[in-house]
């Protein structure tokens, strides 16, 4: 993935390492800050429609699912960040359902992507250092690029990436 040098990589695989280890939990984390960040995001989903608290996102069966779902699409992107065409592989779909299913916007993921950087910053403190945030600020705004650039043309022209 073009603008990661291999000290971003490294530092990448070496958090990611810890965060998967609890993957569920920390999947849960994310989509409940989400919701109480960005409580708009919630209308995408009719399942949490009518979910009013973080008491009841905590009881939820649903966030987790969720939750996961993203942390083993960000596993997928993690393992795969040597090869842009891999990503691209993951991405496509996902940007699709959402675009043409979900109707989701393309801003939304910049909210869940920073949405996961606060959670790491909450969650883990002095361990999460300046320069393995930057590494994650550029796999998101790489991801990004890519997502809006589908949205905004078609899924052929986002296969040249960074590479």
């Amino acid at each position: 993935m073009g603008i990661l040098t291999q000290d971003d990589k490294q530092n990448i695989r070496d958090f990611w390492a810890k965060v998967f280890e609890n993957a569920e939990d920390n999947g849960k984390a994310i989509i409940i800050r989400l919701f109480i960040d960005h409580p708009e995001a919630m209308k995408y989903f009719k399942h949490f429609k009518n979910v009013t608290s973080r008491v009841e996102l905590e009881k939820n069966a649903r966030v987790k699912v969720h939750g996961r779902r993203v942390m083993n699409a960000l596993n997928q992107i993690v393992e795969s960040m040597d090869d842009w065409g891999a990503v691209v592989g993951i991405l496509t779909p996902l940007a699709q359902k959402h675009k043409e299913v979900h109707k989701v916007g393309v801003h939304n993921f910049k909210l869940l992507f920073e949405t996961i950087i606060n959670v790491y910053k909450d969650a883990l403190g002095a361990s999460f250092t300046a320069s393995i945030c930057e590494s994650w600020r550029k796999v998101f705004k790489l991801l990004f690029e890519f997502l809006e650039t589908f949205y905004t043309n078609t899924s052929e022209s986002c296969k040249t990436g960074p590479l």
